[in-house]
């Protein structure tokens, strides 16, 4: 494959104030497609192209879909953060790979400068967004997009990717194919909701027949309180008052006690606020609560379409003894496994969280994969920080 750059993207290669272009020439049996940085203030010149792609996804990640990420970029991001685009066609005619990256320094206590893939505090899956049926062509362009152009680093960092996931997986094919240098790094699993087909729901609930017990008295007890229900956000109209609903509820439990709840820091109940209604109009929010006399007492918030994930939940201290976020949880996960169109949810959640842990019996390999540009000493650097991450693995101790 030949790669150049259009002469004043060069004579320009050390700003970014020049958009970077990159243009592949591939052989004749594979699509053509060429890369660029664009700054965050232009995202929304792309939003077109970019809600075109999310349309047909090899795999879905709603963090990087416009109603998520314009509102994330404007609170979180700053200018070091570029949206590396993959384009096919000439201009920008079809949007086929897309990831909001930026400049790291320093890795695996090594001086080293590399590009990674940008996630804010609330984002919890990284997988770029790739065009289905372009998945090894689209991420061949951005490696040569960012690690062998002129904005190029020894390195690219993908954090956050499922081992078995489309991403993932072609990752490692395109890097094998260009002959790069790449490892996987950093796996943790956490638990996820898969659809079982024709299956019951309640014998995908991880719960033991003495458990199952224990929660149905506490329902019981809880409704002495007065009238339970559990209901489904469908109404437009009423998504702001659930969203400061939510807030409010969480600010009252553990994360308003340590300051760490949304409503502890402004730009984050904003993108909270933003992100919740676009992804209401998007059609892909699932937002539940669990009520007694129509007060919320439990509230959970996932976002996505057939493959999802689990945002945040909180509940309402006073009645914390009757267990209102467990309760909450297993009507969702019902819920879930009786929709034709569920395929899995990404709990989103620490891997040894006790709650969901119990409940959903799947598991998610979550990783990271780390590519090297095509020099040798660029491999030679990545190969570096490997034998020294696997050092640390082998003496723990060295990691302190």
């Amino acid at each position: 494959m030949l790669l150049f750059y259009d002469a004043e993207n060069v004579a320009n290669r050390h700003s970014f104030a020049a958009r970077l272009r990159v243009r592949a020439i591939w052989p004749d049996n594979h699509v053509k497609l060429h890369g660029e940085l664009i700054n965050v203030n232009d995202a929304t010149s792309i939003i077109e192209p970019w809600q075109a792609l999310c349309d047909d996804l090899a795999e879905e990640n709603p963090f990087f879909e416009p109603w998520a990420l314009l509102p994330a970029l404007q609170q979180f991001a700053d200018q070091e953060v570029k949206l590396a685009c993959i384009w096919g066609g000439p201009g920008r005619q079809q949007l086929v790979g897309f990831a909001p990256m930026r400049i790291m320094r320093g890795y695996a206590r090594l001086p080293v400068r590399h590009w990674a893939t940008w996630m804010h505090r609330h984002c919890y899956y990284a997988a770029p967004l790739i065009r289905r049926g372009y998945e090894g062509a689209a991420m061949a362009a951005l490696f040569e997009l960012l690690c062998d152009g002129p904005h190029s680093q020894p390195m690219l960092r993908l954090p956050h990717l499922s081992s078995t996931g489309a991403t993932a997986i072609a990752a490692a094919t395109a890097a094998d194919e260009d002959r790069r240098h790449h490892y996987q790094v950093g796996e943790f699993l956490r638990a996820m909701l898969v659809a079982r087909g024709d299956a019951a729901p309640n014998r995908e609930i991880g719960l033991s027949k003495k458990r199952t017990g224990k929660l149905q008295r506490l329902r019981k007890r809880l409704s002495a309180h007065g009238a339970l229900s559990v209901r489904m956000l469908t109404d437009s109209p009423e998504c702001s008052r659930w969203t400061e609903e939510f807030l409010a509820l969480e600010g009252k439990g553990w994360k308003g006690q340590c300051g760490t709840s949304l409503n502890s820091f402004h730009r984050e109940a904003d993108w909270f606020r933003a992100a919740t209604k676009g992804a209401l109009e998007a059609g892909k929010l699932k937002f539940m609560r669990l009520d007694i006399d129509n007060r919320p007492i439990a509230m959970l918030v996932g976002w996505g379409a057939g493959a999802g994930c689990s945002l945040k939940t909180c509940y309402d201290p006073e009645f914390a003894r009757y267990s209102p976020g467990v309760l909450l949880e297993i009507e969702n996960t019902k819920q879930l496994l009786c929709d034709p169109g569920f395929v899995m949810m990404d709990s989103c959640a620490a891997s040894d969280q006790p709650m969901i842990n119990s409940l959903w019996k799947g598991r998610r390999v979550i990783t990271g994969v780390n590519i090297s540009g095509r020099a040798p000493a660029k491999q030679a650097i990545v190969r570096l920080c490997q034998a020294l991450e696997g050092l640390r693995t082998m003496f723990p101790a060295l990691g302190k």
